[in-house]
């Protein structure tokens, strides 16, 4: 994309556009095998790096000799957290985890008061064949406790690299054993989904792979042959990718247009362009939040601008750069910002983000407004601990929290709004929740009619709510509460 000639042009052959917030979210980081262990780096890297650097940061900035001597601090004198240097196994690493592959045990970990529990062991694992199950506790990994640490840094203890054996020390009811798999090659979906019940798609988009846009092509393909009457792409905490994904997938819903504008070192605007895309007759929905990164976000500024879907959740990161890769001839690759990019409309994306049409906070609450603004009438919303399933599928992704108090059953406030399709305030007067608006008159919810708040969480008694909301209605057992809300259709 950029055109400025010069006579390192044609040595350095540029693989892909990127825009991924790689620096700032765990799945793209490196295992902590290689974090922080010193680069084997030569002369020749470091010139080259240098020259490239010079020729291509979108600063413009001649890069002077760094007091270090080093690769890391040529980059660091650029203030750029976005540009880095690659070594050949750093480069695999991080290929890998734009692909969501990685080396670990095939284990979902949940978070549950400040203790780790496993709530899926994925089939034919690391994890499955050394027995661990979901439920175990999971308090010491390599001999570290787990006590205290962000659910981050487990997972960074328990991947590592293939072939290598990791200690895990998990507690089963009153037991405490140790069990140590060996860790493999994991591949997680780039993008998974389907048809809810209710003839709405979802489709979760994780990253902006090389072949996040065919797998979300044949999908929607599906989705369509099968009747789809709405379509929700969950794009919460999913941090970038490559740009050319992003455009591909952007070209399922925009006919032609732009798809952003740039600004590259000479403030040269080139338009990236849709020239052969397609439309969609149902209803769009993009979710959302402060973890929506970078191509995300060139998505999503994309579909708002064109009218083409509706964003619900919460104002997304704000990383409006273009990153290019480039293979050295010396060894590794270096990821430089080239360019800084605009929605189509020029709304400014960089270090502002993108403000959502419908604000919304809560996981389950975002999912709930987002299926239904795509169109969903009935709900089914099946809670257990560390999972929920909504009109059928299962999600893992939040504790959905439920009280038992006083011989009654409490869901928080929030989801329940979201279930019947109501906004939700608070009232500072009554110190309660005032629920309503949108189809009729808004109903208070306090300490006098079923409201409770539990450590900053508002939760309301599910047989009061029903006496407002007798669409609503509920069971519950020893291990699952079930809510369904019955809409206008039959």
């Amino acid at each position: 994309m950029n055109k400025q000639p010069n006579r390192f042009q044609g040595r350095f052959r540029k693989l892909k556009t990127l825009s991924a917030a790689l620096a700032l979210f765990g799945m793209l980081t490196l295992p902590a095998a290689y974090a922080g262990a010193a680069k084997q780096e030569t002369p020749e890297q470091y010139k080259e790096v240098q020259q490239l650097l010079g020729i291509m940061h979108i600063s413009g900035k001649t890069v002077e000799d760094s007091k270090e001597k080093t690769i890391d601090g040529l980059i660091k004198t650029l203030n750029d957290p976005y540009t880095d240097f690659f070594d050949e196994e750093e480069w695999k690493s991080f290929q890998n985890s734009l692909d969501l592959n990685y080396a670990g045990i095939g284990m979902r970990i949940g978070e549950e008061e400040g203790r780790f529990m496993a709530v899926e062991v994925f089939q034919d694992s690391p994890a499955l064949a050394v027995g661990l199950q979901r439920g175990d506790y999971i308090i010491g990994v390599d001999g570290k406790p787990t006590a205290g640490m962000q659910i981050g840094d487990v997972t960074g203890l328990i991947r590592g690299i293939e072939g290598t054996e990791v200690t895990i020390r998990v507690q089963r009811g009153d037991k405490e054993l140790d069990v140590k798999p060996k860790r493999g090659q994991i591949h997680m979906p780039v993008v998974s989904g389907g048809m809810m019940a209710g003839g709405i798609g979802y489709l979760n988009v994780a990253s902006f792979s090389e072949e996040a846009d065919e797998q979300f092509a044949a999908m929607l393909d599906v989705l369509k042959s099968s009747g789809i009457r709405g379509l929700v792409v969950d794009l919460r905490n999913n941090p970038g990718g490559l740009l050319d994904t992003a455009k591909n997938i952007a070209e399922q819903f925009i006919e032609r247009g732009i798809l952003i504008h740039t600004r590259d070192r000479n403030n040269i605007d080139e338009p990236l362009r849709i020239e052969n895309g397609q439309t969609v007759a149902f209803p769009v929905v993009l979710l959302v939040n402060e973890n929506s990164a970078s191509a995300s976000e060139v998505l999503t500024a994309a579909l708002q601008d064109y009218k083409k879907a509706v964003a619900v959740g919460a104002k997304t990161y704000g990383k409006g750069s273009v990153q290019a890769l480039y293979p050295l001839q010396s060894g590794g690759v270096l990821k430089v910002t080239v360019q800084e990019y605009l929605s189509p409309t020029k709304r400014t994306v960089n270090k502002v983000g993108l403000t959502p049409d419908i604000p919304m906070e809560g996981v389950v609450p975002q999912l709930l407004t987002g299926l239904r603004t795509a169109g969903l009438q009935n709900v089914t919303l099946e809670v257990e601990k560390h999972l929920y399933r909504l009109n059928g599928f299962e999600f893992f992704d939040a504790a959905l929290p439920s009280l038992e108090k006083n011989g009654g059953v409490y869901l928080p406030a929030r989801v329940l709004a979201a279930a019947v399709g109501e906004g939700l305030e608070w009232n500072e007067t009554s110190q309660g929740v005032e629920i309503g608006g949108a189809a009729g008159a808004k109903h208070l919810f306090d300490a006098s009619s079923g409201f409770v708040n539990e450590s900053g969480t508002g939760f309301i008694e599910l047989d009061r709510f029903k006496e407002q909301y007798p669409q609503m209605s509920w069971t519950a057992g020893a291990d699952k509460t079930v809510l369904t809300v019955k809409g206008t259709e039959s």
